[in-house]
C-alpha cells in the first residue's frame, strides 16, 4: 500500500476547505431566498400592485443576471422576457461547444446567486462605504480545519460586523442611501439559480442544468477543478494581497444578500403591521418617525441611534394606539 504525498493532499484539501466555507454560505443564502419568497406572499392579497411590482423587479434582476453574464462570456442574447409571473433568457453562440463554452454556460446558470450582490457591492464602493484592509486574514495555514476555523471565526464575523454597522449607520436623509436600501430590499428575493419541476412545468431550471452539465461532462468538470486549484495556489503564493481581496469578495457577496433579505423580510413585516391600523394611525406614526429622524441628529453623531429610535417611535405609536 502506497502512502499519499502530503503535498498532493494539501494541493486539493486546502482549496477545498475554502470552497466548503463559501459553498455553505451560498446554501444559507439559498435557504433565506426561499423563506423570503414565501414571506412575500403575505401581502399578495391586500397589496396586489406592490406584490406584482416586487415580483417583477426580483425576476428582472434574476434574468438580467443571466443576460449580462451571457454577454460577458461572448454569447448572444436572443430573447429576454420578464413579467411579474416569470421570465426567461435565451442565449446562443456560434463557437463550438468546448470547455470554455461549457464554463460560460455554467456561469450563466449560476449568475443570479452573485450578480445582485455585485451590483450592491459596486454601489457601496461607489459611495465610498467599502474599504476592507488587506491584513484581515492570516492565510498561513497547513491544515484544512485551520482554514475553516479561521474563516468562520475570523473573516466571516468581521465582514458581518462591518456590513451590519455600515447599514445600521446609513443616513437615510441622503437620497443615495435611500436608493441603496431600496435596491437591497427588492433585488434579492430571486437571487439564486432557479429550480423548476420538469414534470409540472415541462422545463428545466438553472440548478438542474448546472448539476447535469457537471455530470454529463466529467472531463470538463475535472479540468475545471484542476485549473481552479492551480489558480488558487498561484494567487496564494505570488499575490497574497489579490488572493485576500478575492476571498473577501467571495464571502462578502452572499453576506450582502443576507442583509438584503433581512431588509426584505422586515419591509413585508412592516407592511403587515400597518395593515392592522387605520389611515390616521399610519399617518401619525410616519410623521412621528420623520420628526424624530430630523430632530435627533442635532444631539448625536451615531446615526444608528437615529435610525433605531425613529423606527421604534413609529412602531410604538402603532402599538400604543391600537
Amino acid at each position: 500500500m502506497y502512502d499519499i504525498d502530503p503535498c498532493v493532499v494539501n494541493f486539493f484539501s486546502i482549496p477545498f476547505s475554502f470552497f466548503i466555507v463559501i459553498f455553505s454560505i451560498l446554501v444559507i443564502q439559498s435557504i433565506m431566498v426561499s423563506k423570503t419568497s414565501n414571506h412575500l406572499g403575505r401581502i399578495s392579497f391586500d397589496h396586489q400592485m406592490l406584490f406584482k411590482a416586487m415580483n417583477w423587479w426580483a425576476i428582472f434582476i434574476h434574468e438580467f443576471s443571466h443576460a449580462i453574464v451571457a454577454l460577458g462570456t461572448l454569447n448572444r442574447v436572443k430573447e429576454f422576457k420578464v413579467s411579474s409571473n416569470g421570465g426567461h433568457v435565451i442565449h446562443s453562440t456560434n463557437r463550438r461547444f468546448g470547455f470554455f463554452q461549457w464554463l460560460a454556460v455554467q456561469f450563466i446558470s449560476a449568475s443570479p446567486a452573485f450578480i445582485p450582490s455585485i451590483i450592491v457591492a459596486v454601489l457601496l464602493k461607489y459611495l465610498g462605504y467599502i474599504a476592507f484592509p488587506n491584513n484581515i486574514l492570516d492565510v498561513s495555514y497547513s491544515e484544512p480545519i485551520q482554514v475553516i476555523y479561521a474563516l468562520y471565526i475570523g473573516l466571516i464575523p468581521y465582514i458581518l460586523k462591518t456590513i451590519g454597522m455600515l447599514l445600521a449607520n446609513l443616513d437615510y436623509s441622503k437620497i443615495e442611501n435611500i436608493l441603496l436600501l431600496l435596491i437591497m430590499t427588492f433585488s434579492f428575493s430571486a437571487a439564486k439559480p432557479s429550480s423548476i419541476n420538469k414534470s409540472e412545468y415541462g422545463g428545466q431550471g438553472d440548478l438542474q442544468s448546472l448539476i447535469e452539465r457537471f455530470v454529463k461532462f466529467p472531463v470538463y468538470s475535472i479540468l475545471f477543478v484542476l485549473l481552479s486549484n492551480v489558480f488558487f495556489w498561484i494567487l496564494l503564493i505570488y499575490n497574497l494581497a489579490l488572493f485576500t481581496y478575492a476571498l473577501t469578495l467571495l464571502i462578502l457577496l452572499p453576506v450582502l444578500s443576507f442583509f438584503a433579505l433581512v431588509c426584505n423580510y422586515l419591509f413585508i413585516g412592516l407592511i403587515n403591521l400597518f395593515d392592522n391600523y387605520s389611515i390616521i394611525h399610519r399617518i401619525v406614526s410616519i410623521l412621528a418617525f420623520i420628526f424624530v429622524y430630523m430632530f435627533l441628529p442635532q444631539y448625536t453623531d451615531e446615526q444608528y441611534i437615529v435610525n433605531m429610535v425613529s423606527i421604534c417611535v413609529m412602531i410604538s405609536i402603532l402599538k400604543v394606539v391600537k
